[in-house]
Formats: C-alpha cells, sequence, structure tokens
C-alpha cells in the first residue's frame, strides 16, 4: 500500500468530493422545489420577504465555494511531488497532467480564494481594510448554477483520474468513514429564551 501521507491526502479530497456534490445537487433540488421554499417564511427575520428559497439557495451556495477552494487548495498544496515524496513522481505527474484541463477551467474564475478568504471566512476585510469601506469590488467566481455545476464536474472528473492512478488505495478508502466518529463534540439542550433574559439584564448599559 502507498505511505499513509497519500492515503489521508486521498481521503481528504475524496471526502470533499462528497460534500462538493451534496451541496450541489441541494442546490439543484431548492431551485426544483423553488415555488414551494418561496412560500416558507422566515418568521423571525428582520427582512419579511425572505423565504426559505432564498436562505438556504444563498448559505449553500457561499458553502460550496469554501468547499470549492478547500479541494483546490488540497489537491494543489498537498497532492503534489514534494508533500508525497515516496509515491512515485511520474504516478502523481501524469495525473496532473490529465487534470490540467479541467484546472484551467477552474482557473478562469479567477476570485475565487479571494472571495472566500475576503467574505466568506473572516471578517470583511481586505488587506486590513474594511469591506464596507470600498465600492464596486468584482469578484469572478461561479456564481450561478449552471457554474457551480460545471465546477463540481470537473472535480468529480478530477478525482476519477486521480482513483484510476491509485487504485490500490483508493480500494483501501472505508466509504463507510465518518468524520463525525473520529469527533468528540460536546454539546447540551439549553433554555436558550432564559438564559437571554437573564444575560439581557446582565448586559443592559
Amino acid at each position: 500500500m502507498e505511505n499513509e501521507k497519500l492515503r489521508n491526502t486521498l481521503k481528504t479530497m475524496f471526502h470533499l468530493q462528497t460534500q462538493i456534490h451534496l451541496t450541489i445537487e441541494s442546490l439543484n433540488e431548492i431551485e426544483r422545489n423553488q415555488k414551494i421554499l418561496e412560500n416558507i417564511k422566515l418568521d423571525n427575520f428582520f427582512d419579511k420577504s425572505f423565504n426559505l428559497k432564498r436562505s438556504a439557495g444563498a448559505i449553500l451556495a457561499n458553502y460550496s465555494i469554501i468547499l470549492f477552494c478547500s479541494f483546490l487548495d488540497e489537491y494543489h498544496n498537498f497532492f503534489n511531488v514534494y508533500e508525497l515524496p515516496e509515491v512515485d513522481k511520474e504516478i502523481i505527474l501524469k495525473v496532473k497532467k490529465k487534470n490540467k484541463a479541467g484546472i484551467k477551467r477552474i482557473n478562469k474564475w479567477s476570485g475565487l480564494l479571494a472571495f472566500r478568504n475576503q467574505l466568506l471566512v473572516h471578517n470583511f476585510r481586505i488587506k486590513n481594510e474594511s469591506f464596507f469601506s470600498k465600492e464596486n469590488i468584482e469578484y469572478k467566481i461561479p456564481n450561478t448554477l449552471s457554474e457551480k455545476n460545471l465546477l463540481s464536474g470537473i472535480i468529480y472528473i478530477i478525482c476519477l483520474n486521480i482513483g484510476e492512478a491509485f487504485p490500490m488505495v483508493i480500494s483501501s478508502l472505508n466509504s463507510r468513514d465518518r468524520m463525525v466518529d473520529n469527533l468528540n463534540l460536546i454539546g447540551e439542550e439549553i433554555d436558550n429564551e432564559m438564559e437571554l433574559e437573564l444575560l439581557l439584564n446582565e448586559m443592559k448599559y
């Protein structure tokens, strides 16, 4: 079997690809059921015209960008001959060459990383300046559903090519492995309304 570092890198990319597929298929279902979801309002939201179609669609669209970038980070930064020196160099280079056309198409969305970093995972800062202090900021990203479907499809093909190059490693991955099985998530049921009321009294100014 190839080394454990390669195994974990492939597991990471394939797990991300699965999450991407789930997210994009959820967006497709939202689009197919938009009439139903538009009738479900968010009662506690300040904009009473807001509905479940808009909110769920926007949240998943943003999350898809995070997943796309995470996959590309793993592919470029860890699936290479420098990070995997014990793996046959020619195999990795051959896979990278096969995937070149897909990566070239992805690179046309030149604002992906900036959009992810500045607006989705950090605090609306562009080089330490507030996003809200700027005007007409442009990001070239997969913003339409058709673009997201394309990018998801490209990532799927990339994973197919990787799987073809490392069949023994892929066959050793347990598809039933779940991230949650390796996590100890600590949470508890609370009376949030009661706590908020108490805190509101304590935090009055």
